[in-house]
């Protein structure tokens, strides 16, 4: 004897499916941290690091939200280069190498060609290195100033068109800088300059 199922059972069970699968997604980001703040609050990352992070993301974000139109992701390359220090111009914060290495990472996971090697504080970094072919020569530059106020520090970041000189996307913003790591990362320190005889 053969077994029928009525519509509305096989409907009954799709519906428990789709509900419980929402209830574990929604427990999701309470239990294992769902986002990467929500990891810093459990202890996992340095929270003002996760904090450092998430904004540079979002600046690569607003960035290249107004530069897309004049940049061609498979043929452009962008060279980021370290911000400078506009209280001390001669001096180099780590964090002035960190900032556009962390743009740089976001704008190549979106699928833009970027040439971190004037920013990359690691080895690590080199899973990104674009293919550059020899004598290539970079399309745009990723480049800024900070200005240290306190327990702040003011970022402002443009693109450059090379080629034209001309800014394609401009976007400045705050960090705070509470953690001691943020805080010796920001301190300025002297570049030591070679005088030609």
């Amino acid at each position: 004897m053969a077994t029928t199922t009525k519509p509305y059972s096989k409907l009954l069970v799709l519906l428990s499916g789709v509900v419980a699968m929402a209830g574990l997604s929604a427990c999701g980001p309470a239990v294992l941290g769902g986002t990467a703040l929500g990891a810093a609050g459990m202890g996992v990352f340095d929270r003002d690091e996760t904090v450092l992070i998430e904004k540079n993301y979002a600046a690569a974000d607003y960035l290249i939200q107004q530069a897309d139109a004049f940049i061609n992701r498979r043929y452009d390359l962008i060279i980021a280069e370290p911000l400078t220090d506009n209280v001390q111009p001669l001096a180099s914060p780590d964090i002035n190498r960190r900032i556009p290495e962390q743009i740089g990472v976001r704008l190549s996971q979106l699928g833009y060609r970027m040439d971190l090697s004037k920013v990359a504080g690691s080895v690590e970094t080199n899973y990104l290195k674009p293919t550059i072919t020899d004598g290539e020569t970079p399309d745009f530059v990723l480049s800024g100033n900070t200005t240290r106020r306190g327990g702040e520090m003011d970022v402002s970041l443009r693109i450059v068109d090379i080629k034209a000189q001309r800014v394609v996307a401009a976007f400045d913003y705050i960090i705070e800088i509470n953690s001691r790591d943020l805080r010796e990362s920001a301190k300025p320190k002297p570049k030591i300059i070679r005088l030609e005889e």
